[in-house]
């Protein structure tokens, strides 16, 4: 150790350290379900935990069946686009371009409630906006970002591949998937 008796001197300590300090980068993501299923029991069946960075959810919005105008030609996944902001804004069921089984935009609404609605996570990246429906929004968690395992084939479809950032495990180990939204924009 090296120091000064005089007033406002600098010391500087040579050695180790016995706290460690570690810095955690946290960041927040926006978590949600997907392959959700109700078998014919009645009972639920679990899907996949997926996250998408907050910080490029615009907004989250309902959007009623009748209100987005389906254009003709498009990916199975595309379900049209809505006006959204004086903006269209092109509306994708994330299951379908994931690969995950037809759900929400096969669901028949019960007879005399009307049309069915929609949640849309807005994200946009790039100056892009683009409509994703999910089946439900859980919550927003923080995660340090460091913790971030890369993507594996053994683990993931490859429907699910090119859209994946990678994946992070929670206390119970089980997979939440962090997905790319700069990649699904790039896709249309």
């Amino acid at each position: 150790m090296l120091s000064s008796p005089k007033p406002n001197a600098l010391s500087l300590s040579i050695g180790k350290n016995n706290s460690t300090t570690t810095v955690r980068e946290l960041q927040k993501f926006l978590q949600f379900q997907l392959g959700i299923r109700d078998n014919k029991s009645g009972s639920s069946l679990n899907g996949d935990r997926a996250l998408l960075e907050a910080e490029l959810v615009t907004e989250i919005i309902t959007v009623s069946e009748r209100q987005i105008l389906s254009v003709p030609q498009m990916p199975y996944c595309v379900m049209g686009i809505y006006s959204w902001r004086s903006e269209m804004l092109w509306i994708i069921d994330l299951e379908n371009l994931l690969g995950y089984p037809n759900s929400v935009t096969q669901a028949t609404p019960e007879v005399g409630f009307g049309p069915s609605n929609f949640m849309v996570m807005v994200v946009k990246t790039r100056g892009e906006s683009l409509g994703l429906v999910v089946p439900n929004v859980s919550d927003i968690i923080q995660i340090d970002r460091q913790l971030l395992n890369p993507a594996s084939l053994e683990l993931f479809s490859k429907d699910i591949q090119p859209f994946l950032q990678g994946y992070f495990t929670d206390s119970n180990n089980e997979i939440l998937m962090l997905l790319n939204a700069e990649k699904i924009l790039q896709g249309f």
